[in-house]
């Protein structure tokens, strides 16, 4: 089970504890985020590096997308170990398997009435409920997402909408049939799209299912460099929760900078991903937050593709105790970028991601000092 807790509440959020996960005892404390991997590794890092360099605050909970490695999914079937032993990470961690890369593309048009449609590098390959439950139990995760019909752009008519919510629905109900077995705790993912009707509608019709362990709300129109209406947001969210228990964990994938993550934990989500500092690393960008954040929503994003940063031989950002603050320069990650070297991805990983983790503890510490309601 995801054995989750909430400790306090206030207006700023919900401060919560994930005691186990699946089998694997976690005690991590939320707001957080589960550690993004593309092809089963955090993107850029041997486990090597991770493990001496990048030193989390808390035992970690791995997202593992499936698009980098589904046409894996025989071998990982033939070799019998299950993907986490086929990928080399850490034993006795806790992973969660996605069918969706947060930072992938999806575009609309592709999704039928048996299939949802993920994207590879080689080209489209259509996820079936058979497929998917197969995937789900030879990779051998501690947890797994439900599949949801994602095409459900704002434009979508009522006729779209509701096809959408009822093959969401359909996948459902196929993927738990009665003489089927599905290794792993179900987390149910909860699409409807801009409706508020359809939010709703999808969120009783598999949000109320038994053995739900937590809530993955689908969001994808909502994340990085896409525009944001905060009302609408909240009008959504509000949609989706209120006929569900109010005690489970919820759980957003996708790349939100500390404003949007701040807005998200303010309206009720305690769990995100890290594909955000992955985004910007693979941008060539590092990100640092305010003195005063999360008093202030605000943080920095420096391009070190920029000319300007070739001489300058301070540290990145000034305090970071991160690896790559601690030992390298903007002008030396300025050159590894200008030359395409591999390390300049490493070195902008590693910082990152300690600044997004650095970002949930601040988050965590300031909704422990406010008041609870």
């Amino acid at each position: 089970m995801v054995k989750f807790t909430i400790e306090k509440k206030t207006l700023l959020g919900r401060l919560g504890k994930i005691d186990t996960w699946g089998s694997v005892e976690v005690n991590h404390q939320t707001p957080s985020c589960m550690t993004y991997l593309r092809a089963g590794h955090i993107p850029h890092l041997t486990w090597e590096v991770a493990a001496t360099q990048l030193r989390l605050e808390q035992t970690p909970i791995y997202q593992m997308t499936l698009p980098s490695l589904v046409t894996q999914a025989k071998i990982i079937e033939k070799f019998g170990k299950g993907a986490p032993k086929f990928c080399g990470i850490p034993a006795s961690s806790a992973i969660h398997l996605t069918p969706f890369d947060p930072l992938g593309k999806l575009p609309g048009g592709y999704n039928d009435s048996k299939s949802v449609a993920i994207w590879t590098p080689n080209g489209k390959v259509s996820l079936d409920v058979k497929t998917w439950r197969s995937i789900i139990n030879s990779f051998g995760c501690e947890s797994f997402e439900t599949l949801v019909d994602y095409d459900t752009p704002r434009d979508a008519g009522q006729k779209k909408l509701l096809k959408a919510v009822e093959r969401t629905r359909t996948f459902h109900e196929q993927l738990f049939q009665q003489d089927e077995k599905v290794k792993g705790e179900r987390i149910v993912t909860l699409g409807g799209g801009f409706s508020k009707y359809h939010r709703r509608k999808c969120a009783m019709e598999v949000g109320l299912a038994e053995e739900t362990s937590a809530y993955s709300v689908e969001f994808r129109e909502f994340s990085e460099g896409k525009e944001v209406d905060e009302k609408e947001i909240v009008e959504l969210l509000e949609e989706t929760f209120s006929p569900l228990p109010p005690t489970k964990l919820r759980y957003i994938a996708g790349p939100f900078n500390p404003k949007t993550i701040l807005f998200l934990i303010k309206n009720g989500i305690d769990l995100f991903d890290s594909s955000f500092p992955v985004k910007l690393a693979d941008e060539g960008h590092a990100f640092c937050l305010a003195d005063d954040y999360p008093t202030s929503s605000n943080f920095e994003i420096v391009d070190f593709n920029n000319q300007k940063f070739a001489d300058d031989f301070t540290t990145p950002f000034a305090g970071c105790e991160c690896y790559t603050c601690k030992k390298y320069t903007k002008g030396y990650l300025q050159h590894l970028l200008n030359t395409h070297e591999l390390l300049a991805s490493i070195l902008l990983v590693i910082h990152n991601i300690t600044e997004y983790d650095r970002m949930f503890k601040l988050i965590r510490k300031s909704l422990e000092n406010s008041e609870g309601i």
